[in-house]
């Protein structure tokens, strides 16, 4: 009987009970930490795990393709040191990794993003590198490769705005050992590419704020008594509260009228979900919790838009 792949080296990070997650634990050893953001097909995470038997790598990809098709050489490759994570890389790291816990950060040309409109989805934000100044352990590396710089510059510049870190080089044309798709495509047609090697050289004096940290709870309130006509009229419902907002996008409800499902999209400092809140009858209360099929993350917009949801059911 053949044994299938699918799943035994992905990470479901919503169905931890606590964060940030203990590697330690998924790995069953203590080894050096090394992620590479943004993977693609993998070539270059699977040739490194197979150079480097004794760092636990962990990959974060947003393309489903992408964590199918690198699951399945893992286990062509018979690697038990590489683990992946599908999900937003600036959530990820800050979401699921404690402070100090990896030694080295890989960007294998990421996406510039060079228009100034589209300025926002770039990664290298000051929160996102002040959550590296914090993950990172001391003299941990960031590695940062790409074919443009002026996106070489805004990087280096917003590191060292950050006094955690020191910028040791920046490479032009260097000769990698281990070349992805992007970067033999560059130099098949001439162009530059450029390599920036950051260290942590300083602890960082600020706070990281974590959405996730702590104990697993899942956000439900009872309400005595509603008005089942005001669960309709919630349909388009916004609730803002300075990085925290959620709108009620939809109101469903079954045959029987004593329970309906309320479809939400929130958003914690710009990181979304959609999920569903269920009102249901039970015994001589109103439960209103969150779906726990939708495994949403519990930031404080979810939690929020259960109260919330409580609140404005209760009101006469």
């Amino acid at each position: 009987m053949k044994t299938s792949f699918l799943g035994k080296y992905e990470v479901y990070t919503n169905d931890f009970q606590k964060y940030p997650i203990q590697w330690q634990n998924i790995f069953e050893n203590n080894h050096s930490i090394t992620v590479e953001i943004g993977f693609g097909r993998g070539e270059f995470l699977i040739e490194s795990a197979k150079r480097n038997i004794d760092t636990n790598f962990i990959g974060i990809e947003t393309s489903l393709t992408s964590c199918y098709k690198i699951q399945k050489k893992i286990f062509e490759n018979n690697l038990s040191n590489i683990r992946i994570i599908h999900e937003d890389a600036g959530f990820a790291l800050r979401e699921f990794f404690s402070d100090n816990s990896i030694g080295k950060t890989i960007f294998n040309f990421p996406c510039p993003w060079p228009k100034k409109r589209h300025a926002k989805r770039r990664l290298f934000d000051d929160n996102f590198v002040e959550t590296l100044a914090h993950v990172l352990t001391f003299n941990g590396e960031i590695l940062l490769k790409s074919d443009f710089l002026p996106y070489i510059e805004e990087v280096r510049e917003r590191l060292l705005n950050n006094a955690s870190f020191h910028i040791d080089s920046i490479v032009k044309d260097y000769d990698s050992h281990i070349k992805t798709k992007y970067e033999l495509k560059w130099k098949e047609l001439g162009r530059k590419t450029y390599l920036l090697v950051a260290k942590k050289v300083k602890t960082s004096d600020k706070s990281l704020k974590r959405f996730l940290e702590g104990e697993f709870a899942l956000p439900h309130r009872k309400v005595s008594d509603i008005l089942q006509i005001k669960l309709t009229s919630l349909k388009g419902f916004q609730f803002t509260k300075g990085e925290i907002f959620f709108v009620i996008k939809d109101v469903y409800c079954n045959i029987n009228k004593n329970e309906y499902m309320l479809k939400i999209h929130s958003s914690d400092a710009g990181f979304n979900q959609f999920f569903f809140v269920v009102v249901t009858k039970n015994d001589e209360n109103w439960l209103i919790k969150l779906d726990d099929t939708s495994k949403a993350y519990r930031t404080p917009s979810v939690k929020e838009a259960v109260n919330i949801i409580a609140q404005e059911l209760e009101k006469v």
